[in-house]
């Protein structure tokens, strides 16, 4: 008299749920399983009856990376100070919960955003910065489009000549002086020599730029 197959289906082995039996490999029976993590695995019956299996690899990352955590609380990022942990994870990271500077309500934040400085505050620091960069922005853009902080920038440190609007024509050796004003370019002629270049630049900056940079802040 043929034994009688044992039937694993519904069967319960730690977080997983035998839901049917999969294709033998050889003779070893094997079952189709769902972990309680969503996951689904084929597993041999051996592995689940002896208790070997009991994930569909789940239970072991979270133990790993439970070992590996870094407990961030009471520690400061920014404008923000780390609560507790939340015990939600985030791409296989610890989401902590924040308190900011601000007093606004505490949010969620996974660890590498904090420790790699991507977030700093609840959200205020950026609309803070925002309004700053706004109004810098309406002070220092003119009516006709000409925004005045471009005039008076540094030396490009692409620059080989050393002086602010003076570039090297590569075919013929000269010094070509231009400037830059209402997004259309102005050159000022090519010269033979650096010092003339220059001398030809602080011209064209006296007629196109001062006029500009000469007009009084509305604040005062």
């Amino acid at each position: 008299m043929a034994r009688k197959l044992i039937d694993l289906t519904d069967e319960r082995y730690g977080r997983l749920i035998v839901l049917k039996e999969a294709e033998r490999k050889g003779y070893t029976r094997r079952w189709l399983c769902k972990c309680d993590c969503g996951e689904e695995r084929i597993i041999s019956q051996a592995q689940l009856r002896s208790g070997k299996t009991t994930s569909c690899g789940c239970y072991n990352r979270e133990r790993s990376s439970q070992a590996n955590i870094v407990d961030l609380v009471g520690e400061r990022f920014g404008r923000l100070v780390v609560l507790e942990d939340t015990h939600e994870r985030f791409q296989n990271k610890v989401v902590w919960l924040c308190q900011c500077d601000c007093g606004s309500d505490p949010i969620k934040v996974p660890s590498t955003y904090l420790t790699t400085g991507d977030t700093t505050s609840c959200g205020c620091l950026r609309r803070e910065n925002g309004s700053k960069l706004q109004d810098y922005n309406e002070k220092n853009l003119r009516t006709d489009g000409v925004f005045t902080p471009l005039l008076k920038s540094k030396l490009r440190s692409d620059n080989s000549t050393g002086v602010k609007g003076v570039a090297i024509n590569k075919k013929n050796g000269k010094y070509r002086a231009y400037l830059r004003i209402k997004g259309k370019q102005y050159y000022l002629k090519e010269h033979f020599t650096l010092e003339q270049a220059e001398a030809a630049r602080r011209v064209g900056e006296e007629k196109l730029h001062r006029p500009y940079l000469e007009v009084p802040d509305e604040d005062n």
